[in-house]
């Protein structure tokens, strides 16, 4: 009897052992090439189809939107969930999305406009061309403040953060703004050695907004619509909101939605963009498989390279002018931005040697697009960038929950599955119904164990957030699998063995 027993217990285990080979952990790693050698288009997205709603859902992202750009042109766009939750709008790729932090990138743009028009110098500092607001003193002479360090995060600035308000409640202005008025109560000042760090400074993107402004006699987003965004085929974006006739809106981590908010600082924030406008602008910032320059003519392609290029700082950072510039595997070089306010997050990334970019937009305040970029490096074959990284980062305490919870899980079974083992061997461990002394009452209650564990076992299976955890830890997520299964084929044994009589 021991040995049917026992038999039974490794038939189980083996079934276990077998579930790690689904298509699923099995596609993790397999990608399809084309006939020239390159990843196949239709393998990222039959993926980015599979795992991107099962991303959403375990992060309570209600939309998201993605465009893939590769040699010069958009190859694929599409979207996923809903622009409004309480309207039950769908999401596309032309839905409209707030970005934050990319606008920083179009406004490079349109200050590199004005220096190719010969209007302004990169490297002369930008108060010179300022009437309506000065650097308040400090120890630090602001003749260091130049317009390419504004750029590039490194002319010492201090970090100040807007603050988005309701669209029936004034602005203030730009000047207000730089002296305080912006919700955190600081103004902007010079409180590091220009050229020396790195140090993120939006206040700095409010600053080239105003120095358009000053430079051009136009408002700002007139400035942006007029030699960036309409030039470049951007036809659905803009940065002023009295523009925007619909957009997706935004949504709080726990689902709560968001008033559709408006921002002084423009240029550093407040871009409203579709996926598919964006893919135009990472197009335009790479050649063309047709020929055409980086730049589209709305830039030289001189001009493109300048805005690219990356700089080493004495601190060790690496910067560029309105793009954050990162080192990837093999001597690739990855550039792009990203885009976090309040109940949105967006990203771009482009390897221009590679020709190959992506953009991801979200109406939700939960990071999720570093999720979404691993599929496309891993596509590409490439290393993770920063933003998965960072998304690795959030993924450490879901990790150590997996491994430790698996880990104790395991210990029991293992001791359960041991105990059976010594009591089968020494005859004192029967199948239920040879036992003969089990009642009708306890075959039901063993019987509604094993059920519900089998139920269990299902809807772990289902578990939306089980499988992003297959694509993004599949490690942790295979370790897991086995011991959920395990202890279930350790219930079902128990359940359906008791004590022998004596």
């Amino acid at each position: 009897m021991s040995t049917k027993i026992s038999a039974a217990a490794r038939l189980l285990a083996v079934v276990a052992l077998g579930a790690l080979s689904t298509p699923a952990l099995a596609d993790f790693v397999r990608f399809d090439a084309q006939s020239d050698g390159r990843p196949d288009l239709a393998a990222l997205s039959d993926r980015l189809d599979r795992e991107e709603p099962l991303i959403m859902a375990a992060l309570n992202v209600p939309g998201a939107a993605v465009a893939v750009v590769r040699d010069g042109e958009t190859v694929w766009s599409t979207g996923y969930g809903l622009a409004s939750v309480r309207e039950g709008t769908k999401v596309s790729a032309d839905t409209v999305f707030q970005v934050g932090s990319i606008s920083k990138t179009l406004t490079a743009w349109g200050v590199m406009h004005l220096v190719e028009t010969g209007q302004v110098s990169l490297d002369a500092p930008i108060e010179s061309y300022l009437t309506r607001w000065a650097f308040p003193p400090s120890a630090f002479h602001s003749s260091g403040v130049t317009v390419s360090r504004v750029l590039s995060h490194t002319a010492g600035l201090n970090r100040v953060d807007g603050y988005p308000l309701p669209g029936d409640q004034p602005l203030p202005s730009l000047e207000e703004h730089l002296d305080g008025n912006n919700g955190g109560g600081q103004s902007l000042r010079i409180e590091m050695e220009p050229g020396q760090q790195f140090n993120y400074a939006n206040a700095g993107y409010t600053l080239l907004q105003l120095m358009i402004e000053e430079v051009t006699g136009q408002r700002f987003s007139d400035y942006m619509q007029e030699v960036v965004l309409d030039p470049l085929g951007m036809t659905d974006s803009t940065f002023d909101p009295e523009q925007v006739s619909t957009q997706a809106t935004g949504y709080y981590p726990n689902g709560v939605p968001l008033p559709h908010y408006r921002l002084t600082e423009q240029a550093a924030g407040g871009l409203y963009t579709t996926a598919n406008d964006l893919a135009l602008l990472l197009a335009a910032s790479m050649p063309s498989s047709d020929g055409g320059l980086a730049g589209r003519g709305v830039l030289t392609s001189e001009s493109v390279q300048t805005m690219m290029a990356s700089r080493d700082m004495p601190d060790g950072s690496v910067v560029s002018f309105g793009h954050l510039p990162e080192h990837l595997d093999g001597g690739l070089a990855g550039t792009g931005n990203n885009g976090h306010t309040e109940g949105w997050i967006a990203n771009m990334v482009m390897i221009p040697e590679l020709g190959e970019g992506i953009v991801i937009l979200t109406n939700s305040d939960t990071e999720s697009t570093g999720l979404t970029l691993r599929a496309w490096t891993q596509w590409l074959g490439v290393s993770e960038t920063f933003t998965t990284q960072a998304a690795d980062g959030d993924l450490d305490e879901s990790r150590t929950i997996l491994l430790g919870g698996a880990a104790v899980v395991f210990i029991g079974v293992l001791v359960l599955i041991i105990v059976t083992a010594v009591q089968a061997r020494g005859g004192n461990r029967r199948w239920l119904w040879q036992t003969g002394r089990t009642t009708s009452r306890q075959f039901a209650v063993r019987g509604i164990i094993t059920a519900l564990a089998i139920g269990g076992l299902i809807a772990f299976l289902a578990w939306p957030e089980r499988q992003v955890y297959v694509a993004l830890l599949p490690a942790e997520a295979a370790t897991v699998l086995v011991t959920v299964v395990l202890a279930v084929a350790a219930v079902i044994l128990r359940a359906s063995t008791r004590q022998a009589s004596k």
